[in-house]
């Protein structure tokens, strides 16, 4: 399986955006993670935890990881069950099979075995049910594939109420709040067209504390506005006084969270 080796490169990657972007800090820390487990010496777990505040970016390093290295991305809800989750594997490698769970559970770990793929697991904190966490348990052992669970930041904490995979664990790794030059990165995108100074970029940073699916919508704002104002550079002193979205709130230049 080839893999990206991001951290020190200045290499561009092309990402579905449509664009060529750096890849985010958080991109480099769960493509290491996928490389450690992959890498492992025999009869070491393979299961790795990757985890955070919501809106840094966990499930975009995901979706990047799915598209550059290969990997399986599952995301999970409130509403799976072991059941769904094994048709899910099993379609997303090209087998749509039918049975009872037990069936489906085998198939799935045969075929993550034949595939070798790594699986990640997003919102895995649908998952912390006793059934539902042996599952994944289950499909690590029986496949010997890495294994990856991401979730929020007391993700690690109530993971290790279930002992039999919390034992399992190789390594765990904290998603980052986005930095300025995340920030500059999304520009590329989100910002397309216009030049935001880095004073106006490093408030957005600030304001929304790293918060890239946040930080993201306040880029687009402002190259929305910049386009009404017909401006093609912005500064935090045009900006002024003009709110920014993020969620339900509106926030000024100064205003506090």
């Amino acid at each position: 399986m080839a893999h990206i080796r991001l951290r020190g490169t200045t290499m561009l990657q092309k990402t579905k955006l449509g664009e060529y972007v750096k890849p985010l800090t958080n991109v480099y820390l769960l493509s290491s993670l996928i490389e450690t487990l992959e890498n492992r010496d025999i009869g070491l777990p393979g299961i790795g935890v990757f985890h955070g505040e919501p809106g840094v970016g966990k499930t975009h390093a995901a979706m990047f990881a799915s598209a550059h290295q290969d990997i399986l991305h599952i995301q999970l809800t409130n509403n799976y069950t072991s059941k769904f989750l094994f048709e899910k594997i099993l379609n997303e490698l090209g087998a749509r099979e039918k049975g009872s769970t037990a069936y489906l559970e085998m198939r799935a770990q045969e075929s993550l075995a034949q595939t070798g793929r790594t699986l990640v697991i997003d919102e895995a904190d649908h998952a912390l049910k006793p059934r539902m966490i042996d599952s994944i348990r289950f499909l690590h052992d029986r496949s010997d594939v890495p294994l990856i669970l991401i979730g929020p930041n007391d993700f690690p904490a109530k993971l290790a109420k279930y002992t039999a995979i919390a034992s399992r664990v190789m390594q765990r790794v904290t998603a980052h709040p986005a930095s300025l030059e995340d920030a500059q990165s999304l520009t590329g995108y989100y910002g397309r067209g216009i030049k935001i100074a880095p004073d106006l970029l490093e408030h957005i940073v600030s304001v929304r504390r790293g918060k890239v699916r946040e930080i993201c919508t306040c880029i687009a704002h402002v190259r929305t506005m910049a386009r009404t104002w017909n401006m093609q550079t912005i500064t935090l002193k045009d900006w002024g006084k003009e709110p920014f979205p993020a969620g339900n709130e509106f926030l000024a230049v100064g205003g506090a969270l």
